[in-house]
């Protein structure tokens, strides 16, 4: 039975833990970070064997297994001594990582591991597979409700307020690269699929506003030797408009083939 720590008690992190609380074979939750532990207990109270609150440089002492769901600069502070330590890391975070390669390397002198979810898109395993010959272009058109851009400070400085956006707007075109920098909170998908394919300065991203939808639309072109690849999926938010259901769901399914069980994804 191997142990899992969760850095991070929002919406993405709160459905994780009530998704293991629930039951992934081999695996259970040992430990959560929080900042406040005694709002935090009553997230809890629901779970069979609810876990540890611990502190944030003491997780990875807790688990064999630290899931990261509370941001960048949390994950810059938890994944040295996660990965020195050997341990195992799931990052969804993923925009932190093309900012901080010195994580990747911690991989190959610890022999650690750094897994991404598939997060909200969805078809890294075939883009992985296609980046095995050569990927020629690949390309991310996602699309946000205004709720979901509240609060951005890259569009606040050029005075684009999304809650007085009344048409589709393209707001950033540019690499992953640069789409991870500008919005390292809400591109997080872009690089999860550079790291896939062909990398973040090779990788293209276009982010609209949109107005007249209320979940958050990603498009996956991919153009390679071994064919072409073109996906749409449209996310459901999850508590936090600004993060889909569905990346919760990712972490999951991610854990329970780490786990080493199917049982459930019938």
């Amino acid at each position: 039975m191997e142990t899992i720590a969760i850095a991070g008690l929002g919406a993405i992190g709160h459905a994780v833990a009530k998704g293991i609380g629930q039951g992934i074979g081999g695996l259970r939750l040992a430990a959560v970070l929080v900042r406040d532990p005694a709002a935090s207990r009553s997230r809890l109270e629901d779970l069979e064997r609810p876990p540890q609150l611990v502190p944030l440089q003491h997780i990875g002492e807790y688990a064999d297994i630290v899931v990261e769901c509370a941001g960048a600069e949390v994950l810059r502070r938890i994944a040295p001594p996660v990965l020195r330590s050997g341990k195992q890391l799931v990052v969804l975070s993923t925009g932190a990582l093309l900012a901080s390669p010195e994580l990747l390397a911690l991989t190959q002198e610890y022999r650690s591991q750094i897994h991404i979810p598939s997060g909200a898109i969805g078809g890294l395993d075939a883009v992985a597979a296609m980046a095995e010959g050569e990927i020629r272009s690949a390309k991310l058109v996602t699309r946000k409700p205004p709720s979901a851009l509240r609060g951005v400070s890259w569009l606040a400085e050029r005075g684009i307020d999304p809650d007085l956006v009344r048409q589709p707007l393209l707001v950033f075109s540019g690499s992953a690269h640069e789409a991870v920098r500008h919005f390292p909170a809400n591109l997080n998908i872009a690089a999860a699929l550079s790291l896939a394919g062909i990398g973040p300065r090779r990788t293209m991203v276009e982010l609209w506003l949109d107005p007249a939808i209320r979940s958050n639309c990603h498009t996956v072109e991919v153009d390679a030797d071994s064919g072409t690849m073109r996906f749409s999926i449209e996310a459901t938010p999850s508590a936090n408009p600004g993060t889909s259901r569905l990346a919760a769901q990712s972490v999951l399914s991610l854990l329970r083939r780490m786990g080493g069980s199917m049982i459930g994804n019938a």
